[in-house]
């Protein structure tokens, strides 16, 4: 169904709710009140689709800006005198076909020091009227591009399964330290292991599920001072005992460049953290254990006071997380890449442990689909939407102009 993306009392642009996809057909309708066009002495109605790319880079007191066009078509709806609603009606609808190129990147916003990219697509309904110079009153409507993914729909059906409860193949990702208090005494053991489902790229708007599972063992004490140790004091390496105490993010690598030159600026952003605000977790902290260094043989020998063993103690967290962002793209002025990062505290200077997971992150959609089948038609999830990135195109005419400058 059609609804009204954008109006003014002459003109309306129908659009479905839908993220377009590179290569494929914009297709909608543009309402015409023909009354108020002709009182306005409008002499023809236009759409264009519109793709452009932006950067600035800032180097010793000089900006240097430049833009890329990256979609350029027109289509004309209506010219005076031609067609005319009805007999009795205002209003005319006209339909419109157009195709966002193959290989377009996303909409895509990145302000960092010294470097700014941005890629915007928009559709502009345009009323020219006559004069010495032509004037033109015109209507943006924001476009949501994403790349099309043939493999990432099979890849969206498989994390579709796994979260509902399916098996599959997952992959360790793991981090193991050997730290310590302070500057002398024995070292403890840290290993800490992410597991992720074993895909080659993961798709937008789909639950990732994900299990983080974290196992210290102490220096090694004989058994007469573990029975001492009291139970609640703590016993280093403390294991995390709740999920919000971690670290999960998702960063963003950009690479900005100028065409005419091969010297780029790079920033890193987060773009999500998953332990801010994440969706139900499931937790599993077991009490510590004394285990006696020889259990680790075969042979089994008698446990005394002064048998030498460690304790061990375990932390394990489910979840999921979901990826709402410019997927992964690369392009000759601007690319942009990802990454997990996970982090788990220890007690102590340079203790902490970090495991980092380069992601992929492709769109999952290989045709023109609705918002409501990627978000379950959810109202956070419709907040959460993050294909378009915040803007009014309306607002700066000017960015749609393709120039290079230095200022």
């Amino acid at each position: 169904m059609l609804t009204p993306a954008s109006t003014n009392p002459a003109v309306r642009i129908h659009l479905p709710g839908n993220v377009f996809v590179s290569g494929c057909p914009v297709e909608g309708e543009v309402e015409l009140n023909v009354r108020i066009l002709q009182e306005e002495n409008v002499q023809e109605v236009r759409i264009e689709l519109k793709g452009v790319a932006k950067i600035a880079i800032s180097h010793e007191s000089k900006i240097s800006t430049e833009s890329i066009q990256l979609a350029n078509s027109t289509v004309s709806l209506w010219t005076r005198g031609t067609t005319y609603p009805p007999p009795g009606e205002d209003t005319l609808r006209v339909p419109f076909h157009m195709r966002i190129p193959a290989n377009a990147p996303p909409p895509f916003e990145y302000n960092g020091w010294a470097k700014k990219g941005s890629i915007r697509y928009t559709l502009v309904a345009v009323c020219v009227k006559p004069g010495a110079v032509q004037r033109y009153q015109r209507v943006y409507v924001p476009l949501a591009v994403a790349g099309k993914d043939t493999t990432g729909v099979a890849a969206r059906e498989k994390l579709s399964a796994i979260a509902a409860g399916a098996q599959g193949l997952w992959r360790v990702h793991h981090a193991e330290e050997n730290i310590r208090k302070g500057l002398w005494g024995d070292y403890a053991t840290v290993e800490v292991d992410l597991r992720m489902p074993d895909i080659g790229t993961f798709p937008l708007y789909v639950p990732i599920p994900f299990e983080i599972d974290i196992t210290t063992r102490s220096a090694p004490l004989p058994r007469s001072k573990a029975d001492a140790y009291p139970r609640d004091k703590p016993v280093f390496p403390p294991v995390p005992t709740a999920y919000h105490l971690l670290e999960f993010k998702l960063r963003r690598h950009v690479h900005i460049s100028m065409r005419n030159n091969f010297q780029g600026q790079d920033g890193t952003e987060t773009v999500a953290d998953f332990c801010s605000a994440p969706s139900s977790v499931e937790q599993e902290v077991p009490e510590r254990e004394w285990v006696p260094l020889e259990s680790i043989g075969d042979e089994k020998k008698e446990v005394g006071p002064a048998t030498k063993g460690t304790w061990i103690q375990r932390a394990m967290f489910r979840s999921t997380f979901r990826l709402d962002c410019a997927h992964s793209f690369s392009m000759k002025t601007i690319s942009c890449t990802y990454a997990l990062e996970l982090k788990v505290p220890f007690p102590g200077i340079g203790n902490d442990v970090h495991v980092r997971v380069p992601l992929t992150i492709t769109s999952g959609i290989d045709k023109p689909t609705l918002r409501s089948q990627l978000l379950d038609g959810s109202q956070a999830d419709e907040e959460a939407f993050d294909v378009l990135p915040a803007y009014e195109p309306g607002d700066n005419e000017e960015y749609w102009e393709v120039q290079e400058k230095v200022t």
